[in-house]
């Protein structure tokens, strides 16, 4: 008698399985560090993304979340900063504070540090940058999100060749591209995401601040289609 046949079932539950160790062996392979953080991330295979998370699923994610957003920042002299100011020319000249004078340089070593896991101590821009191929990664938002944009950039930028990166802005659209990787990195000047009156990327400082509650789709066009986005509103400054 011929043994049953796996049902698709389990056929995909062993898929899931395997495709996940991979990941992580690959992961432990290419850090070589404490890996907790990672490891406690859930598992999403594109055939489940769809469907609704349970309830319990909800609360596992929230917790694993909040053990990386409760934490402390603590000085390390040995892996920060991870870039200097003078290496990296995105950098908008009125954000330069070395160049404007600032004669200490402790506030570049300090990193953040859960309380219940360990990140890796260092940027690895090549694992980075595989992961975007043929992707954009956007960031929208006010002078929050460029920061974080523009350090992104810092980042991956040194290890590309001059002639297979380019960085354009047009209006309230910045695009910087790797030209390699198919991938780019972009930030989008949106201060409340909805439309407002501090909407224009130069022209933004008005005392008496308007938004129309509703009216995302303005904005909404230019992050369609993007891998990932960052936006944390705030002030709109």
């Amino acid at each position: 008698m011929k043994p049953p046949l796996l049902s698709q079932r389990n056929k995909r539950h062993i898929s899931s399985y395997l495709i996940t160790v991979s990941f992580i062996l690959f992961v432990a392979f290419l850090y070589g560090e404490d890996l907790s953080c990672i490891l406690r991330l859930p598992f999403r295979s594109d055939h489940l993304s769809s469907s609704v998370p349970s309830p319990h699923h909800q609360q596992q994610q929230q917790q694993q979340q909040q053990q990386q957003q409760q934490g402390k920042w603590v000085y390390d002299e040995a892996a920060r900063p991870l870039y200097q100011e003078e290496e990296c020319p995105y950098i908008q000249p009125q954000l330069t504070c070395q160049e404007h004078g600032r004669p200490e340089r402790r506030y570049q070593h300090w990193r953040w540090q859960p309380h219940g896991c360990s990140l890796p101590g260092y940027f690895n821009a090549t694992f980075m940058l595989e992961k975007l191929r043929g992707k954009r990664m956007m960031f929208v938002g006010d002078s929050l999100n460029r920061g974080q944009f523009v350090s992104m950039v810092c980042l991956l930028h040194r290890i590309i060749p001059e002639d297979a990166k380019s960085i354009e802005t047009n209006g309230s659209l910045t695009v910087f591209k790797a030209k390699e990787y198919n991938a780019s990195i972009e930030f989008y000047w949106a201060p409340f995401l909805v439309e407002s009156n501090s909407d224009d990327a130069v022209v933004h400082r008005i005392s008496d601040r308007i938004v129309r509650a509703g009216s995302i789709n303005k904005h909404a066009r230019h992050w369609r289609g993007s891998t990932s986005s960052s936006s944390t509103p705030t002030s709109g400054g």
